[in-house]
């Protein structure tokens, strides 16, 4: 778990560098705005993301919510409790989608400074990273230590109705981690399906997701798509860096070894 924590810091490092050189590359940073955060930038299984100016956290049972007006000095503005089991956070639009272990919760941050629960999606126990569009969210659920139970599948959910989330299908997998939605495509998902490498799927039908590309001999964890088509991809061998411009025909950028 420490190494997958390093690796997973950094593949959002990699991440946030390579969005400050676009911003610098596009001239759009002036005085003012250089010292403002805008947008995080991350993977399903993150635990952290930004937002404006404010930047939200998750441990195990609570989210946190920090102003970053001076990002030299966080502010913690407002600890919510959640329980237990929770793991990853994810940004759309004005909401956060948080996985955990018993299923995925969705808060409203229209008042950034207050985080308030709309709806709750629950499953049965397992490791839940999630993503989201303005249609649908997307979970891998994994079984086995730590995450206990033997399922392992991704969840499509229809989340038109914001205030209730229902399933639409669920697909096996053998062994997942992390997802992301590719950039250039509103039906592509990829999926880091452990020791079976990375999979794509289009769920322009989302009642029967179709496998569309088998990336292998990856140990894979967790993927992000950029607006530049790339793809990074983090696994236990190293981060992988792909052009993506034809999101089904991966070609390899750049390694960066893990030890």
């Amino acid at each position: 778990m420490k190494n997958l924590r390093n690796y997973t810091i950094v593949l959002v490092t990699l991440v946030f560098f390579a969005s400050c050189e676009k911003e610098q590359a596009q001239g759009n940073a002036n005085t003012n705005s250089m010292n403002q955060a805008t947008l995080g930038e991350g993977g399903s299984m993150a635990q952290f993301t930004i937002l404006g100016n404010y930047l939200y956290t998750v441990d195990y049972k609570s989210l946190k919510v920090f102003h970053l007006a001076d990002p030299a000095n966080p502010e913690l503005l407002e600890t919510v409790n959640l329980g237990v089991g929770i793991e990853t956070i994810f940004p759309q639009n004005d909401h956060l989608f948080i996985g955990t272990q018993s299923g995925v919760r969705i808060y409203d941050v229209t008042n950034p400074r207050q985080p308030e629960q709309v709806s709750r999606f629950d499953h049965v126990t397992s490791c839940d990273p999630v993503v989201a569009n303005d249609e649908y969210a997307l979970a891998t659920l994994r079984g086995g230590t730590p995450c206990n139970g033997n399922v392992n599948q991704l969840d499509l959910i229809d989340i038109s109705d914001i205030t209730n989330p229902t399933l639409i299908s669920s697909t096996e997998l053998l062994n997942p981690y992390g997802l992301g939605l590719a950039e250039n495509s509103t039906d592509l998902v990829y999926i880091c399906d452990g020791y079976a490498g990375v999979k794509a799927f289009d769920i322009s039908n989302p009642e029967m997701p179709e496998q569309v590309m088998h990336l292998e001999g990856l140990d894979a964890i967790d993927v992000i798509p950029d607006t530049d088509n790339n793809l990074i991809v983090l696994t236990r061998q190293g981060v992988y860096q792909y052009y993506a411009t034809n999101p089904l025909e991966l070609t390899q950028k750049s390694v960066i070894s893990v030890e």
